[in-house]
């Protein structure tokens, strides 16, 4: 069952270039037209749009996140430090939560490099996502909630200059999107709250 979500998740990341600039407008209908992260974007905020205040534990393998409005916890790489920021997002889909991790060099463009989230429900399915965007990995499915990975589902940094040293840091921190695995530190690290 992983290898066949990864094999889906892969084929979506693949295609993703392709149609990141296809000017699909289908998407704006899942998305409120706003795929930032960021409430100071020239894009309107996101309704009750807030900072995410969460403990942090440097541990020996990364940077333990615990998100208390989510019900869980994840770790994040130590070569992070410094270079992300959290954000609440609230959705007008009932029950739905999600914290965007973004990279902080990449802001001005939305900088994404995930989001986080909880659904009210077991009923998701990959073809049925909790939040459409992008593309999901499911961490869990129990106690009535689901819990996911998503990612956006258009170019988060500045495409016109590929070499720049803010666009070289996010390609490093969102990964070689066709290597096996790249999102276990994630999948791995979930851990819920009690």
């Amino acid at each position: 069952m992983k290898k066949c979500v990864f094999v889906i998740f892969l084929l979506a990341i693949m295609l993703f270039p392709f149609s990141a600039c296809g000017g699909n407008d289908d998407e704006s209908t899942y998305t409120d037209g706003n795929d930032s992260a960021l409430s100071d974007h020239n894009v309107p905020p996101i309704l009750d749009s807030e900072q995410v205040e969460q403990p942090v534990q440097e541990v020996t393998g990364g940077i333990v996140h615990q998100f208390d409005y989510l019900g869980f916890s994840v770790e994040f790489p130590a070569f992070w430090e410094g270079k992300y920021g959290m954000e609440k997002l609230a959705y007008f889909e009932p029950g739905l939560r999600l914290v965007a991790i973004y990279h902080l060099g990449s802001a001005e463009f939305g900088g994404v490099l995930f989001r986080l989230g909880r659904a009210m429900g077991e009923h998701f399915t990959y073809d049925y996502p909790p939040f459409p965007a992008g593309g999901s990995i499911f961490l869990a499915q129990t106690g009535g909630y689901t819990y996911f990975i998503n990612f956006p589902s258009d170019v988060q940094h500045n495409h016109l200059e590929p070499n720049s040293e803010s666009v070289i840091e996010y390609r490093k921190m969102a990964g070689p999107w066709g290597e096996p695995g790249h999102w276990d530190f994630l999948i791995d690290s979930f851990r819920l709250i009690d």
